[in-house]
């Protein structure tokens, strides 16, 4: 059937109504008229998916990946439209699901939307005998999509990425299943992991170790394998960390640590952080979920104390080298989960509380302790629109969103990073 598209819905599926039927395909832009073929009929909405573009949108630009459906599906708008599509399902989704009546948020494009990635882990797809790098299908656990490089990882991530695959592709190291890099813009270094279907043996290491280590400024490789039902890491040479440098800050990570892979980005997030009124000169800052430190050791310098609290134990051991590393005695480290010791924290004055949860969004723990004991400022880093208006919502009748940013961490994609300034209203 023919459809015209009208939006593009979060996470990217593309709407159409017709005939007063909702119809959800998976290309076009907004005006396109389309060809598509319904894959199913749910009770509400029809499903589709895009077999030819008819009418093209002015908006509508060359992809540079041609895997680009995999990895980052809004490539073939322009940057003007990927802002406009952002903003719009942002504004929407506060609207619909935290029933916010607010205007349209701020959106902080990134300096450069090409190879920022500086962490990217590929699939490796063997097929005839040979190997390639491959990403997941888009909504699929199995399907894999080859591809021979990805615009959005940065050449140094991706290099070292292929030359590995040439290793295995010609020394013919079958069990590799999947490589990951990590990159430091401050120092240069990579972190390589490899993940094989079982323990790899010395003659399946010893051609990446002679034929990598001479090549890049790897320094550390190490390998991932399934045992007794759970997937264990091995430093088979070098290190298991490197450095990163943020806004005067040295961030130490590790093989399996999380951290923003898009740098210049968490520049300007931690800048406008730090310009939140209260922050600077702060007494007290709460730090929840705070994984290597990356918020509480930026807002450190200007504060008297920081409370800083992550579960995660290999977090901990990475948040106390970073707090040596930076010289800092002011912050203090809570260890379990940020539901549990935020009752705790909260007890006493506390001029802000930073948080930046996982895609599910706070503990519903977490906001009961806010309405209880009323924090004067909340900063919420969100990756998630959708649980970030939930909790909205449920804050609501004690805070205020004060200002909310969209900032543009993850270009070519769908995802949204949102950081959200709340203030008590009594």
């Amino acid at each position: 059937m023919l459809i015209t598209i009208e939006k593009v819905v979060y996470p990217g599926r593309r709407l159409a109504v017709q005939d007063g039927r909702t119809i959800f395909t998976d290309e076009g832009l907004p005006g396109e008229r389309v060809e598509v073929e319904l894959v199913r009929d749910h009770k509400s909405y029809l499903e589709a998916r895009t077999t030819r573009i008819l009418i093209e949108s002015p908006d509508r630009v060359p992809p540079r990946c041609g895997h680009y459906a995999a990895c980052s599906a809004y490539q073939p708008m322009t940057p003007e439209l990927q802002a406009r599509v952002k903003t719009e399902q942002l504004g929407e989704i506060l609207s619909r699901i935290g029933d916010l009546d607010a205007a349209a948020p701020d959106f902080v494009p990134a300096p450069d939307p090409w190879h920022y990635r500086n962490k990217a882990r590929f699939q490796v797809a063997w097929s005839g005998g040979r190997a390639s790098l491959a990403y997941h299908a888009a909504g699929s656990a199995t399907d894999l999509v080859p591809l021979r490089e990805c615009h959005l990882v940065a050449p140094s991530v991706q290099a070292v990425l292929s030359a590995v695959l040439d290793v295995a592709d010609r020394h013919g190291r079958h069990s590799l299943e999947g490589v990951e890099a990590k990159g430091s813009l401050a120092t240069r270094e990579l972190l390589l992991n490899l993940f094989w279907s079982a323990a790899p043996s010395t003659n399946d290491l010893d051609p990446v170790l002679s034929e990598i280590l001479p090549r890049f400024p790897v320094a550390g490789i190490i390998s991932f394998h399934p045992e007794r039902g759970r997937r264990v890491g091995v430093t088979e040479w070098g290190r298991d960390s490197i450095v990163e440098h943020v806004r005067g800050r040295a961030f130490e990570f590790g093989a399996a640590s999380f951290f923003q892979v898009h740098i210049a980005m968490l520049e300007r997030i931690l800048a406008e952080i730090e310009s939140v009124p209260g922050i600077s000169g702060a007494r007290r800052i709460i730090d929840l979920y705070c994984g290597i430190g990356t918020f509480g050791i930026a807002l450190a310098g200007g504060a008297e104390t920081v409370e800083a609290v992550e579960s995660d134990p290999a977090n901990v051991a990475f948040l106390k080298k970073n707090i040596a590393r930076n010289r800092l005695d002011n912050v203090r480290i809570h260890e379990g989960r940020s539901e549990e010791w935020a009752p705790w924290l909260l007890e006493k004055p506390v001029d802000a509380v930073v948080c930046d949860p996982p895609r599910k969004g706070l503990d519903p723990a977490i906001v009961r302790s806010f309405l209880t004991f009323r924090p004067g400022r909340i900063v919420y880093l969100s990756c998630n629109p959708t649980t970030l208006a939930r909790d909205l919502k449920a804050l609501r009748p004690l805070y205020a969103a004060e200002k909310i940013t969209a900032f543009d961490v993850f270009p070519q994609t769908p995802h949204i990073e949102t950081l959200t300034l709340l203030s008590r209203l009594r």
